[in-house]
């Protein structure tokens, strides 16, 4: 079973998601943690500044006779908001933000119930290695499983649930978070398939819809705002870009288009230098990191994207009759401040816009896209039954072909030795090969449709794997490295 545990800009403001910032070193060292718990075979974590999720592949849970794994209907509860409770023994409290509710979900109320418990047992590893009170992330935990979590994953690799849909910054962060968990033996066969087809639906919905249609993020807006900010005093602006991250090449890329005096700051001077160099912006100049604070007051326009945390604190400002307007875009934050605690302390002329703020703000370019959305959504969907169609194929498709081939090897076997024992002439070959085909043909259907059949049902899974065995079929399915498509190697 899949499982997704997330906290994202949709369900969880930006103070808490800055606590949940992983670098590759804390990312590892969770998912070996999570690994560890019962009932997890795979895990990958996806931390952007707009979202920390986790999603795991679950082991098959029998359906067990017992009280204890049975939830009433009587013990969901349904806000005003759509999301779903769940207390049992008050030691649960899952949420949902699906249509039904999660033990509801998919059909099959004990597996569902026991997901849901390694979900928490997840959540609280979390709070433990991030240091956050427990119940504060079980209360804002978004949990989806099996089909839902699917179509919450397809729907995040298509730019769908970002700040700014249709930005194509989400695409290659997923892919580096399933590579970071693969090279370390953190995830397999489960997740590979299940980012895969992810990867596949965000390419077609690229393709079919203008959604990624002259392409916006995050940086984009930002500088825009801040262009629409300067107005008419653009050629007297002076504009600074603190960090060389991906989201301050973006904006450096975006700004560099205008004639702006822009300024680029970064920890290391030398690989400022030398990304200006090979994004041809020669044009830009440098201040050192260590006299950002001296200078930090000269500038009308700040984008600040450095990873760590905080570098700014309010008192480094100076109180100038000039009109500034600082953009946060980093996660954790880098400034210790926002537009409310600067006027109390009577900053009134300065703005501060973090990455949750330019949801408001990205309001126009959201409206302008929403029907490529539904359009998106469609694809989603779409993808979300291929895949699930595909999954409850994979364990016969490899038996009902390794049996016809077998049954294949043995007539050729038999038209060889007849033939070679002057049973039956080799002008006959062609005819004879044609009925012993359809003899077998005709033989096998009704086995093969029963197999087929198979798919579907859970409790089936041990007589496919004997038929698998007899057949030689299990040790001939092999997954390719960082594909989902399956070798049926030679015998």
């Amino acid at each position: 079973m899949y499982a997704v545990i997330s906290f994202s800009h949709k369900n969880v403001g930006v103070a808490l998601r800055e606590k949940l910032h992983f670098d590759d070193t804390d990312t590892i060292t969770l998912l070996k943690q999570l690994n560890n718990i019962d009932g997890i075979l795979e895990s990958m974590l996806l931390a952007t500044c707009n979202r920390c999720e986790i999603y795991v592949y679950l082991q098959g849970i029998a359906t067990k006779d017992s009280k204890d794994l049975i939830v009433t209907q009587n013990e969901i509860k349904t806000t005003e908001s759509n999301h779903y409770h769940l207390r049992h023994d008050k030691a649960l409290h899952a949420t949902s933000c699906q249509d039904k509710a999660i033990l509801e979900s998919n059909g099959n109320r004990d597996s569902n119930y026991h997901a849901l418990t390694i979900c928490h047992e997840i959540i609280a590893k979390l709070a433990n290695f991030k240091g956050i009170d427990r119940d504060i992330l079980q209360d804002n935990a978004h949990i989806a499983l099996q089909s839902h979590a699917v179509h919450h994953v397809f729907s995040v690799a298509s730019s769908l649930m970002s700040v700014v849909i249709g930005e194509t910054q989400i695409s290659g962060q997923m892919k580096a978070a399933y590579k970071l968990s693969y090279d370390n033996n953190l995830c397999a066969k489960a997740l590979t398939r299940l980012l895969h087809f992810a990867f596949r639906c965000a390419a077609q919905v690229r393709t079919l819809t203008d959604i990624s249609k002259n392409p916006v993020s995050v940086a984009s807006i930002a500088v825009n705002l801040g262009l629409e900010y300067l107005d008419n005093t653009l050629k007297n602006a002076k504009i600074l870009v603190v960090g060389v991250g991906e989201m301050g090449l973006l904006c450096l890329k975006n700004l560099a288009k205008h004639n702006v005096n822009l300024t680029l700051c970064n920890r290391t001077k030398i690989k400022a230098q030398e990304l200006l160099q090979t994004h041809n912006l020669e044009h830009v100049s440098l201040l050192d990191f260590t006299l950002l604070q001296t200078h930090i007051n000269e500038y009308d326009v700040i984008l600040f994207a450095v990873a760590g945390g905080v570098i700014v604190t309010h008192e480094m400002l100076e109180k100038v009759e000039k009109k500034r307007i600082f953009f946060d875009l980093s996660m954790p934050r880098n400034l210790s401040f926002d537009t409310a605690k600067l006027q109390a302390l009577g900053y009134d002329n300065i703005e501060v816009i973090d990455v949750d703020s330019l949801k408001s703000k990205a309001a126009t370019h959201i409206n302008a896209r929403k029907e490529s959305a539904k359009m998106a959504m469609g694809i989603v969907g779409q993808f979300v039954l291929d895949f699930e169609h595909w999954l409850s194929g994979l364990g016969v498709n490899p038996v009902i072909k390794a049996m016809r081939e077998q049954a294949k090897l043995a007539s050729y076997k038999e038209i060889n030795r007849a033939i070679k024992k002057g049973f039956i002439p080799e002008a006959l070959r062609e005819n004879v090969e044609k009925l012993l085909h359809s003899t077998f043909n005709e033989f096998l259907h009704t086995p093969t449709m029963k197999i087929k059949a198979m798919a579907d049902d859970e409790k089936a899974d041990s007589m496919l794997e004997a038929i698998a065995n007899v057949f030689g079929a299990q040790d001939r399915i092999l997954l390719n490295r960082y594909k989902c498509e399956y070798d049926i190697t030679k015998q």
